[in-house]
């Protein structure tokens, strides 16, 4: 564990300025570089995350939940072809290891409590839900889609709830939601589609890649998201 807070915060901020050049160039010259400009910005975030390393509950569940993220794109980002079930399910694991975060670090009991039968009940009733309306349809991937989306955005309002505490970790979260919450609209074009005069058609596809300009800053400060705490030590 690094101690020293001078080297911790220089390599913090060394480290955003890499992820900041990476998302210039991923969005203005991936096509010209041999290396997949995407996936190695989520392995440089996890491994980052590895210089704030601790026996914490903190620091062991944001680790866990930045390795999924990097299992889950492998299948999403960096095969040929998209396998999505695998990464939704990786994509879950990591919404629970957050959550598994906020829990630990919240010292309200009550409010702990009512995280836990909230969040549990929320997942239940958006599954079942899910199910009912899309009927024979229904499959593993929208099921773990949807249990994904509805943890993660429950994570982002934990996070802004102890927003004071930890700001970093909810604006990522918050980016993260805005980055799926983009997929999410592009998926739904391939269904109904949606004009090119529409304005709503202007915001998914701006004339640059909006979902990694969300996803990679998301990482980015979910990654140093316990510099915060560590600044504190």
């Amino acid at each position: 564990m690094i101690k020293s807070k001078k080297l911790i915060f220089g390599l913090s901020v060394c480290f955003l300025m890499l992820e900041a050049a990476l998302g210039v160039l991923l969005q203005t010259a991936q096509s010209e570089i041999g290396i997949n400009l995407r996936y190695t910005a989520v392995i440089i975030a996890a491994l980052f995350c590895a210089l704030f390393c601790e026996s914490s509950h903190s620091f062991i569940f944001t680790q866990i939940a930045l390795i999924f993220t990097v299992g889950a794109d492998y299948f999403l980002v960096y095969l040929p072809e998209i396998e999505q079930l695998p990464a939704m399910i990786l994509f879950s694991v990591t919404q629970i290891a957050y959550f598994l975060r906020l829990y630990f670090e919240d010292d309200d009991k009550t409010r702990r409590r009512v995280h836990v039968i909230l969040r549990a009940s929320l997942s239940a009733v958006v599954l079942v839900i899910t199910a009912a309306v899309l009927g024979e349809k229904c499959d593993g991937i929208a099921m773990f889609s949807m249990f994904y989306y509805t943890n993660l955005i429950l994570n982002a309002v934990f996070a802004f709830i102890s927003f004071k505490k930890n700001p970093i970790f909810a604006v990522g979260l918050l980016l993260f939601i805005l980055c799926d919450t983009v997929i999410g609209f592009s998926l739904i074009d391939a269904y109904l589609p949606i004009s090119e005069n529409a304005s709503i058609y202007k915001i998914i596809y701006p004339g640059f890649d909006l979902a990694w300009a969300f996803y990679l800053p998301s990482q980015a400060l979910l990654s140093i998201s316990l510099l915060p705490e560590r600044l504190k030590k």
